[in-house]
């Protein structure tokens, strides 16, 4: 099943956000967010955290790596980007994470697709350069059923 939005700005990329996280609680699982830099994937975070009702000031985790957020890390944002390989998602404690009720948010995935990762859900943002400096095509591809069903009730 795929979803695709439109924003016209960032205020909207979080308010997308929000009714994904929204519609995602009590779930946990994988999510890969692809896009390139600046294409919104950590202000997309900001709004699937708030819609899990936690109350957290979410941050890119570029040179943190991972970003934790809730009383018991009910969501977790990656940046794999720098990693070279799989051994170094090991070091940082990646597997410790997937055993907890929890939704994982994992920017620049190829490392966990490399390794036969599948998320419920995959999040492509995309610069929309014909429709202003801020517009961004949203796509939500989910390969998880109860998920898909979730999106799919979300209002446009």
């Amino acid at each position: 099943m795929e979803k695709n939005w439109e924003s016209a700005s960032p205020e909207q990329t979080l308010s997308i956000g929000r009714k994904i996280g929204e519609a995602l609680k009590g779930k946990s699982g994988l999510i890969f967010l692809t896009g390139d830099l600046g294409a919104g994937k950590t202000k997309l975070t900001q709004g699937v955290v708030s819609g899990l009702g936690i109350d957290a000031e979410v941050t890119s985790p570029t040179f943190a790596l991972i970003n934790e957020y809730g009383p018991d890390a009910e969501a977790v944002h990656m940046d794999l980007y720098r990693l070279e390989d799989y051994e170094e998602l090991q070091e940082i404690g990646f597997e410790d994470y997937l055993d907890g009720d929890r939704l994982i948010l994992c920017e620049w995935p190829d490392i966990l697709e490399d390794e036969g990762y599948e998320p419920m859900l995959r999040i492509d943002l995309r610069r929309d350069d014909a429709k202003g400096e801020t517009a961004r095509r949203i796509t939500v591809v989910c390969e998880d059923d109860s998920a898909a069903e979730r999106i799919a009730a979300i209002e446009s």
